[in-house]
């Protein structure tokens, strides 16, 4: 199934390529779902997250010429939206900081962050991104397709070329051994 679907993806590229344009419209399709995703969990708005689907399709699709195979299209187009997300916020954080009180509406001041919140946020963050990259593969990999680019069992079994039970279990191992991670920095 993967071969087959990498064989169609290659298809559309190549159509967009030869003048085709509307192919990519299969493409975006297949994978609007995971580009929201991406920027659902970056942006932390749907109304941005909307935007920056839409701004991360248009940049594939200018850059989709330098799109060497190298990597899964899929991938390819992860990274994109991660670092046009990533942009995004650090533009829209500094906007913030920038601001004066005055500045400020009420329903800015009911749905913003205290300070303490946002460091602590941050903290959090930071620790669940050490406590999987410290992991040994294939739990790292796991764990990332699975929580962070929300992939299926399937999906994940079909990557890896291993059962869906191998992936149950993986998951289950690396969930245990983030735990003991938890509990021994405590």
């Amino acid at each position: 199934m993967k071969e087959g679907r990498k064989l169609e993806e290659a298809e559309w590229i190549s159509a967009v390529l030869n003048g085709q344009h509307q192919a990519f419209g299969h493409l975006v399709t297949r994978y609007q779902g995971m580009v929201y995703r991406v920027c659902v969990k970056i942006t932390g708005e749907a109304e941005s997250a909307k935007d920056m689907a839409q701004e991360v399709f248009i940049k594939a699709y200018k850059a989709l010429p330098s799109f060497r195979g190298q990597s899964s299209f899929s991938t390819w187009l992860y990274r994109i939206a991660y670092r046009t997300c990533l942009d995004w916020k650090r533009a829209n954080d500094r906007e913030w900081k920038h601001r004066s009180a005055a500045d400020y509406t009420e329903n800015d001041w009911v749905t913003s962050q205290t300070p303490e919140h946002a460091v602590l946020e941050q903290e959090q963050s930071a620790e669940l991104g050490e406590n999987v990259n410290s992991l040994a593969e294939p739990y790292r990999s796991v764990v990332q397709l699975y929580y962070f680019q929300r992939n299926s069992y399937q999906e994940i079994a079909e990557q890896k070329g291993v059962s869906v039970k191998t992936i149950e279990s993986q998951l289950y191992r690396a969930r245990q051994m983030m735990r003991r991670q938890r509990e021994e920095l405590r």
